[in-house]
């Protein structure tokens, strides 16, 4: 039986993806995840400065902040 993650968990998933692939669009983030939505997984992610939004266009783009 598959257990949840938890929200920490996918937090430092999701971190190690984008670390992974700059400039990975949100759609990508979802399907890598499994995960419909993860707007709110950005988001904190943003809130921590640990990751910067670009938006070129309508498209936007995550890449981790530089430490």
């Amino acid at each position: 039986m598959k257990t949840k993650k938890s929200k920490e968990e996918l937090l430092e998933e999701m971190l190690l993806i984008i670390k992974k692939n700059p400039g990975i669009r949100p759609y990508e983030l979802n399907k890598i995840l499994k995960i419909l939505h993860t707007w709110n997984l950005r988001k904190e992610l943003l809130k921590r400065g640990l990751i910067r939004k670009e938006k070129k266009g309508s498209a936007v783009y995550y890449y981790p902040k530089k430490s």
